[in-house]
């Protein structure tokens, strides 16, 4: 039997990108991100058929990919590789949806005012006060971004101008946070 050698050939100019950003060039990293966004949150959208969902899969799979640029071969291409990590992202997702029903939307009543709750019962009093501890052992800036969301009413693009962040990091930090809050709500409720 012959061995053929089926060798893709990489771009010069990716391959110049991603040793680049091996090195820790910033602008490197954030031409492969423009340069690949598209196919990879197009591929999040296939996977998952929910545009915040994709976008956070989007987020997440740059965020891995540049943790483990440096064992990445620069000779082989890089768009099959972010395919890999984004599917891998997404197929997280689709677990985590599986297994928490109690997504932080059941606590979402308790992070808002509690000047609202006026007619609330003193379970529901508890269960709030219990919310309230886990957001303040939040890190600093995913508990900001917590009370600028749920408290303040704010969207994505007004904490991303307020904070002076790109949209899309503030997404990731967003479902970070909430995803530290669920956690924590789940060892403090017993869920």
């Amino acid at each position: 039997m012959q061995s053929t050698n089926l060798s893709i050939r990489v771009p010069k100019w990716e391959e110049h990108l991603v040793r680049r950003a091996q090195r820790g060039e910033r602008v490197a990293m954030e031409l492969l991100v423009d340069v690949h966004r598209p196919a990879v949150r197009a591929h999040a959208l296939r996977m998952l058929r929910d545009v915040d969902d994709a976008n956070d899969a989007t987020q997440e799979t740059f965020v891995k990919a540049f943790r483990a640029l440096g064992s990445f071969d620069a000779d082989r291409p890089f768009l099959p590789w972010l395919m890999r990590i984004c599917s891998n992202c997404c197929v997280d997702q689709i677990r985590e949806r599986r297994h928490s029903a109690d997504r932080i939307e059941k606590y979402e009543h308790s992070l808002y005012d509690e000047s609202a709750d006026v007619g609330e019962g003193v379970e529901a009093r508890q269960e709030g006060a219990v919310v309230q501890q886990a957001i303040t052992r939040l890190p600093d800036r995913y508990r900001e971004i917590i009370v600028m969301r749920h408290y303040r009413h704010m969207d994505v693009n007004e904490i991303a101008s307020a904070l002076n962040k790109p949209e899309g990091t503030v997404k990731s930090w967003l479902f970070r946070a909430r995803a530290l809050l669920k956690k924590d709500l789940t060892v403090a409720m017993g869920v």
